[in-house]
């Protein structure tokens, strides 16, 4: 091809060509989409090549799996295969190890069989020489025994006869300043004797003839009575008699008959005072005899009560069995008992006598009885003693008297765990231990009472330190008074005096109730002191016979640490149903009641840990809205933990008392309390007595 160079101008321009503008434009056009269909073409491979190798990765990884698991189970046949060998390895090892053992056993024990003879004949060889040694030792010491012996007994000798001569030579001496004033001595004693001798001679005769002379007149006046009741009787007869035919004739007959054997009867009863009275036909009511049996034990009007004791036997003779002397000196007292407690009342004791028995029976209480005597049973004998004692702190000291030979029975009922008595014994458990308690003490009482000749009683020292009203229930009264009921009917007069000491005002809400369980002969005996008052306690019980628990100096009895003594007291308040309540920091816990005039609010708590301020704030409805103001007395106190705090408060009118314990002065801890309260209602009747809490308000 042939090239030509261009004729061009030196200012014109060479490119490009107007004529090669369209060629430039597609050819431009071709490569763009020449290079377009690269690119599809280059993507199209590297999806394909990407689809490809995503398969490619699957075969691999399901080979892969294949072989892992192919290599698994060649692992694992391999693996049992060697397992099962060392396991062969292993008891070939301890039959090889057995057989190892068993003859370094029996090689060992041959050498021990060696060794145990050889030891046995040293042994043997040992015991020889020391029996040799101890033979030659005990034949040296029993002849230097034997010279000490002569020697001991020649110096005993000796200083016997020293002794003898000097308590003689004493005796002599003695004698001879002392015979003068023994002589003189026994002169005035004769004498004394004498002289009382002739004293009680002539004052046994004296009461003799005294006794003789009241004998006579006592005859005569019960023969006159007899024949005076006779003629009455006859002549009533006669009465009855005329309506008859003849009645005069005979009752003039018979009125003479009758005449003259009372004057008969009365003549030779007058002369002979031994000769027995003669019944008539149709005899009067029997007569208290002139000479009754003594009375077992002392009285003050001794004359009244052996007739009424009398009479009382006679009301009873089918009810009253023959029984020993010492058994009827008992039952007399018993019987003396009823008398006094009803007021020489004979019909009345009598009935109550009676109703005694047939509750004796019910209870089958001679049982009772008999097992105490032929057991010889105490106290710590009866059933369910120990399961009942830790609930009631309470002792009878049998041996500790007052001056009338009563004894004392100390009872914390402040500290009694009604709570646990309640729920751990049964009604059943509870009345068999108080019958067997009320027996023995009766038993024991009139025992003393025979013994000492006196009426024997128990004073009761009952400490009410720490009673509250939310511990009573109605079954727990309900339990109480069944038992006041028995011991009423069937134990009159045991109790000499019954003390409260540190009584509450809010026991007497309680009282109200209790009293009328009681007749007025036991209300009487029945005494309440307050905090502090130790005189009237000292009058009847001496600081040296009132236990240590309850003020007193006496170490001999002891009254058990069971109730709530032997308990915490944040623990037994809790456990006894109280509420549980956190008081936060910077706070006031307030429980209200709502009560009405003369409603007694009751409460006790405890401090779990630490400290807390107690008040009581009273709110009432006044004209201008309700005001609230601290009740008198009840300011605000700070109580600390480790003691039950129990209070009442009396409201002088409706409104709402407001419990309130503050723990505002404490920044950063918060304090736990355990509380119970409730309200007694302003009534009479121990029903309306509230125990059911402030939950129920």
């Amino acid at each position: 091809m042939e090239t030509r160079p261009a004729n061009l101008t030196s200012d014109a321009t060479p490119y490009p060509v107007p004529e090669e503008a369209d060629d430039i434009r597609r050819n431009v056009k071709m490569v763009k989409t020449a290079a377009e269909d690269e690119r599809s073409r280059r993507v199209q491979e590297h999806a394909a090549s990407d689809q490809e190798s995503k398969i490619l990765r699957e075969i691999n990884i399901e080979y892969a799996v294949a072989a892992m698991e192919t290599e698994r189970i060649r692992r694992v046949s391999h693996q049992n295969l060697a397992e099962v060998h060392s396991e062969m390895i292993r008891e070939t090892s301890k039959n090889e190890v057995i057989l190892l053992m068993e003859e370094e056993r029996c090689r060992r024990m041959s050498e021990d069989n060696l060794t145990r003879v050889h030891s046995e004949m040293c042994r043997e060889n040992a015991k020889k020489e020391a029996v040799e040694l101890m033979e030659a030792e005990r034949t040296r010491r029993i002849s230097q025994e034997q010279m000490a012996q002569v020697h001991n007994e020649m110096h005993r000798e000796q200083s016997k006869k020293e002794v003898l001569v000097a308590s003689e030579t004493e005796r002599i001496r003695r004698m001879s300043r002392n015979n003068v004033a023994e002589l003189q001595s026994h002169l005035d004693r004769r004498k004394s004797i004498e002289d009382a001798v002739q004293l009680a001679e002539a004052e046994r005769t004296r009461r003799v003839k005294e006794h003789g002379d009241q004998k006579l007149r006592d005859h005569v006046t019960r023969v006159t009575e007899q024949s005076n009741a006779i003629s009455l009787m006859e002549l009533e007869r006669v009465r009855r008699m005329n309506d008859t035919p003849k009645a005069a004739s005979s009752s003039f007959l018979y009125s003479t008959e009758a005449s003259r054997e009372v004057t008969e009867f009365t003549e030779p009863m007058a002369l002979d005072t031994n000769a027995a009275p003669v019944s008539p036909t149709t005899s009067p009511p029997k007569p208290i005899p002139t000479v009754l049996p003594e009375l077992p034990v002392a009285s003050a009007n001794p004359e009244q009560e052996m007739k009424s004791l009398y009479e009382l036997q006679i009301r009873l003779r089918d009810d009253l069995l023959p029984c020993g002397p010492e058994a009827d000196a008992m039952r007399n007292v018993g019987l003396l008992r009823f008398l006094r407690g009803h007021k020489g009342n004979v019909t009345l004791a009598a009935e109550r006598y009676s109703a005694m028995l047939a509750l004796r029976q019910k209870h089958n209480m001679d049982q009772i009885r008999d097992n105490i005597v032929l057991g010889n049973m105490t106290v710590v004998d009866f059933p369910y003693y120990e399961k009942i004692k830790r609930y009631m702190p309470a002792v009878t000291a049998y041996d500790v008297v007052d001056s009338s030979h009563n004894v004392y029975c100390f009872e914390k009922i402040g500290a009694y765990d009604i709570y646990g008595l309640m729920v751990n014994v049964s009604d059943d458990e509870w009345l068999a231990y108080s019958l067997h308690e009320m027996e023995h003490r009766a038993l024991t009482l009139d025992k003393l009472s025979v013994e000492h000749r006196t009426m024997v009683r128990c004073n009761v020292i009952r400490d009410l330190d720490g009673f509250s009203l939310t511990r009573i229930s109605r079954p727990a009264l309900s339990r109480a008074q069944n038992i006041v009921s028995l011991a009423s009917a069937c134990y009159p007069e045991m109790v000499q005096r019954t003390l409260f000491l540190n009584t509450p005002w809010v026991f007497q809400t309680v009282w109200k109730g209790i009293k009328l369980w009681l007749n007025d002969t036991q209300r009487e005996k029945i005494e309440f002191l307050k905090r502090g008052e130790k005189e009237q306690l000292y009058n009847i019980c001496p600081p040296e016979k009132l236990p240590e628990l309850m003020g007193g100096t006496n170490t001999s009895v002891v009254v058990p640490s069971s109730g709530l003594l032997g308990k915490d007291s944040y623990g037994a308040l809790r456990e006894n149903g109280a509420t549980e309540a956190e008081i936060r920091s910077r706070d006031v816990l307030q429980v209200p009641f709502r009560v009405n005039a003369n409603d007694t609010v009751c409460w006790e708590f405890s401090v779990f840990a630490y400290d807390v301020d107690f008040t009581i704030k009273f709110r009432t409805q006044g004209d201008g809205g309700a005001e609230e103001h601290t009740v008198d007395g009840w300011d605000k106190t700070r109580f600390v933990h480790g003691q039950v705090e129990a209070g009442s408060w009396t409201a002088p009118g409706a409104g709402v008392a407001v419990l309130c314990w503050d723990n505002t002065f404490s920044w950063t801890r918060a304090k736990i309390i355990c509380y119970k309260a409730s309200v007694a209602r302003g009534a009479d009747d121990a029903d309306a007595i509230d125990i059911s809490g402030h939950h129920s308000l």
